[in-house]
């Protein structure tokens, strides 16, 4: 038997997440080569790196609790949106020589944060978007799509786009996260879940969420089914 298709949202919400994680892909790389241009001390350069991939790991948790408190359309169109102005400017002042050290330690740190949330809200969205026994194959196109995206394209594409100018990596970054804000406004499903299936939920994980009773986060269950 034929599975049903999963719907115009659905290719909206995996070409936005896609877009995004290809621009997240994009801008790690890029990043380390402008570091390396500005300076031959390899310990600023780490830090740089680690700056993009700390956030994950202090505000993951934390990501997946705003991601069930708030709408989560609203809240990836405008974590998009401001990613999208954040590396505008960024690809503004390399375009014109006023970029430095300092400056790409807090786009990194700053942009990484906000990827957790849009990651945290793209997952908690998709129950949202298509049936729940089509949940299992939505979430493996999604997963497979970012993993091609973030681990495959990424650094290829940074490495091609630097070599033209410095600054065209984070131009094209920025395109991206902005084609992905737009993918999201144009989503019809509701940015949260219907009032009576999070009273339930939240009935029925009261003895397993937090101490209030808070559930647990939804891109999380689905992550792990």
């Amino acid at each position: 038997m034929t599975a049903p298709p999963l719907g115009r949202d659905y290719r909206l919400l995996w070409s936005a997440a896609v877009s995004s994680r290809f621009g997240d892909a994009l801008r790690t790389p890029a990043l380390a080569l402008l570091a390396a241009a500005l300076t031959r001390d390899p310990r600023v350069i780490a830090a740089v790196a680690v700056a993009g991939h700390l956030p994950p790991l202090l505000f993951g948790l934390l990501g997946g609790v705003y991601a069930d408190r708030w709408d989560r359309r609203r809240t990836m169109a405008a974590v998009d949106g401001l990613r999208a102005a954040v590396v505008a400017a960024l690809a503004v002042a390399v375009a014109v020589d006023r970029a430095g050290v300092v400056l790409l330690l807090a786009v990194a740190f700053l942009l990484a944060a906000l990827g957790t949330l849009f990651d945290a809200a793209s997952f908690a969205l998709l129950p949202s978007v298509v049936p729940a026994a089509a949940l299992p194959r939505a979430n493996g196109r999604l997963q497979a799509g970012t993993a091609v995206a973030g681990g495959f394209l990424g650094a290829p594409a940074a490495g091609l786009l630097f070599a033209l100018a410095p600054a065209v990596p984070f131009t094209v970054d920025a395109l991206t996260f902005a084609a992905a804000a737009l993918l999201i406004l144009a989503l019809t499903a509701p940015g949260t879940p219907p009032a009576r299936t999070t009273a339930t939920a939240r009935s029925r994980t009261s003895g397993s969420g937090g101490a209030d009773g808070t559930p647990q986060s939804t891109h999380r269950k689905i992550a792990r089914g």
